[in-house]
């Protein structure tokens, strides 16, 4: 007995659907990794480690985007004058890293864009570039 149209229309959609979406998971599986790093926190050890996380996130996976949200007590990691990091936070961003300084920190601590490193941007809220590169970019969240 032989398939009705119907069922012959169906079984048609069904492949063509699942081809769709193995394409689909396939480009999903082949498009760079988008990741935001969020630096709160003014302990030396724990910015080391972040950084060196950062680095190994390149080497295992080049091409990923990474952005570091330094905000708060973070925001330490890229000051010129106060920071335990610089030529590691240097040679990150040359090799494509996006460092942002929160503008609400650094009014609150009188600090300027000249006092950041070369080559760190500023963004208004440090908390709330977190939360727009999760929700709106589609960038998962990493906390070292």
């Amino acid at each position: 007995m032989s398939p009705t149209p119907a069922k012959t229309a169906t079984l048609l959609l069904s492949l063509v659907v699942s081809a769709f979406l193995g394409v689909a998971r396939a480009a999903e599986d082949e498009a760079p990794l988008k990741v935001v790093v969020h630096m709160n926190f003014a302990e030396v050890g724990a910015q080391a480690a972040g950084l060196r996380s950062v680095r190994r996130m390149l080497k295992d996976e080049p091409g990923t985007h990474i952005e570091v949200v330094c905000h708060a007590a973070g925001i330490q990691v890229v000051e010129k004058a106060r920071t335990e990091h610089p030529g590691a936070v240097a040679s990150l961003i040359k090799q494509g890293v996006r460092f942002v300084a929160c503008e609400n920190t650094m009014k609150m601590n009188s600090i300027k864009k000249e006092d950041l490193i070369p080559g760190v941007d500023t963004v208004p809220s440090g908390a709330l570039e977190v939360v727009r590169k999760q929700f709106r970019e589609g960038y998962a969240y990493f906390k070292p």
